[in-house]
């Protein structure tokens, strides 16, 4: 019988391997949207939280047979919670002075309906 030849495999180091994905790199830095921004998408959350407490009060109100917000209050609380989500939906898709300019109409939205509906 002849000589037994050992069989070897390729060195896995060195052979290249076709199963092989690579994935994309991430930035080592996260980019943040910063601080300001991130102030005025609260103020708009709580604009349209607060529009639909007033809302729920007013419906309460009605049901009880007493009087309420009122509907002026009602709609001044869903007119600003709308221009504070739609600014605060432009300064999050834009850089610069624009939306910087986009966070402040959420603050003097956040102004108006506080003035007004609460402490005038």
């Amino acid at each position: 019988m002849g000589d037994a030849v050992p069989v070897t495999q390729p060195d896995p180091v060195t052979r290249p391997d076709d199963a092989t994905v690579e994935l994309p790199r991430t930035p080592a830095e996260p980019v943040r949207s910063g601080f300001w921004r991130e102030v005025s998408g609260a103020l708009a959350v709580g604009l349209s939280g607060l529009a639909l407490i007033v809302l729920v009060l007013q419906v309460i109100a009605w049901v009880r047979g007493v009087p309420g917000p009122g509907i002026g209050v009602v709609l001044g609380h869903f007119a600003t919670a709308a221009v504070g989500v739609v600014a605060q939906r432009f300064a999050d898709r834009r850089r610069g002075p624009e939306a910087a300019l986009a966070v402040v109409v959420v603050a003097i939205a956040t102004g108006v309906a506080i003035w007004f509906f609460w402490w005038a």
